[in-house]
């Protein structure tokens, strides 16, 4: 006697399902911030359990209108879920967008044709199934070949690679060989479907927590390590980046530069002025150096108002060019953009290390620099000799 499930138990098990995931995801959201992502989510899970409820109403309300309506909650659900997943993942954009619309709007319309003038069962689940290949393929794809996704997202992207391939083979068998299948039929293509809209009830609601908690480590590892003031680096991750680049001109012997930034007379300026005027120095000063560096230079925040830069591969002469330049731009920007006049002093080293040198001799020795530069009365540009 061969195995075979019922239908009607599946179908209960998926209301169930999605009972539970929309109460879980409810819940987890009371706890953080609400966004435009978990709000698409939690709808794609009222919209998917109302197609699986409206499964058991195929004996009590007339074909022409439960047919419809089942086939565009499921529709409707699949787009809101993988909508929140790609906005969870940051992809979302104009083209994307407008994919979306268009795929959403051209399904509704050909299966309401299919619906309507045809009006035949196995057309109708190819058509569904086709269309819901269009509305995983790009997350798929975008997750897959990502060269920056994590491994997380990768897993992800095959899951709905599977799902894919699930909805496809269920279209081709209602196409050719069992024309007249509906959502009740029991057939392996049937169970194969089944079995993909599990894994995409538990694939979906697993990877909307697990992006979610990405999403929030990313956040704080932001907040942790970029100066909330200025936009740029803290000491800290300032550092680690520095000696990253301090390694590679080692293993490239190529010319390295610290650039140690201290605004002049700012104490005055919070003194006068008061601390409102003096974080708009700041942050205007930051803006400024970020706007006259090139990709590659390395900014950050030392505390206060000491910044450095660091340049890989310009020699002395280009190093000092640079240097005299950002200290030039100081001078003009603050006096085009902002009343009070401010200016900065630069002490500067430059060197193609070796095994001996490090990037916190050379901090030292750009600190020497920098004093000396304070002494022969600062808005000036000294380099270690």
């Amino acid at each position: 006697m061969g195995f075979q499930l019922d239908i009607k138990t599946l179908v209960y098990v998926f209301i169930f399902g999605n009972l539970f995931i929309l109460l879980l995801i409810t819940n987890y959201r009371s706890n953080v911030k609400r966004d435009t992502a978990s709000t698409l989510f939690i709808r794609a899970k009222i919209a998917q359990l109302l197609f699986w409820c409206s499964l058991l109403l195929w004996n009590h309300i007339p074909s022409a209108i439960v047919i419809v309506l089942s086939n565009a909650l499921v529709l409707v659900g699949c787009c809101l879920e993988i909508t929140a997943l790609l906005l969870m993942m940051g992809v979302p954009g104009s083209r994307i967008k407008l994919y979306y619309i268009t795929i959403s709007i051209s399904s509704s319309i050909t299966f309401c044709i299919v619906a309507l003038f045809f009006n035949n069962s196995g057309l109708r689940i190819a058509f569904t199934s086709l269309w819901s290949i269009l509305f995983v393929i790009y997350p798929s794809y975008h997750l897959t070949a990502n060269k920056k996704g994590t491994p997380l997202q990768k897993i992800l992207g095959l899951l709905f690679f599977a799902f894919a391939l699930i909805m496809l083979v269920r279209a081709i068998v209602a196409l050719v060989w069992v024309p007249e299948m509906t959502v009740f039929t029991t057939n392996l293509s049937q169970y194969l479907y089944y079995l993909g809209m599990y894994l995409l009830l538990i694939v979906g609601a697993a990877g909307f927590i697990l992006l979610s908690n990405e999403h929030s480590y990313i956040k704080l590892k932001r907040i942790a390590s970029y100066d909330d003031l200025t936009g740029i680096l803290n000491r800290g991750p300032f550092f680690q980046d520095a000696e990253l680049m301090f390694e590679k001109a080692v293993f490239g012997q190529e010319y390295i530069s610290f650039l140690q930034m201290d605004l002049d007379h700012f104490k005055e300026v919070n003194d006068t002025y008061g601390h409102d005027t003096g974080d708009m120095v700041l942050e205007h000063f930051a803006s400024t150096i970020k706007a006259n560096l090139e990709n590659g230079d390395l900014l950050g925040r030392l505390g206060g108002e000491e910044f450095a830069v660091i340049l890989l591969g310009p020699d002395e002469e280009s190093c000092d060019r640079k240097a005299e330049a950002l200290r030039e731009a100081v001078m003009r920007a603050s006096t085009q953009k902002i009343s009070l006049g401010y200016t900065v002093s630069i002490g500067v080293i430059t060197i193609i290390p070796d095994l001996e040198d490090s990037i916190d001799k050379l901090y030292k020795l750009s600190d020497k620099a920098l004093y000396q530069a304070k002494l022969d009365g600062r808005n000036r540009v000294i380099r270690y000799r």
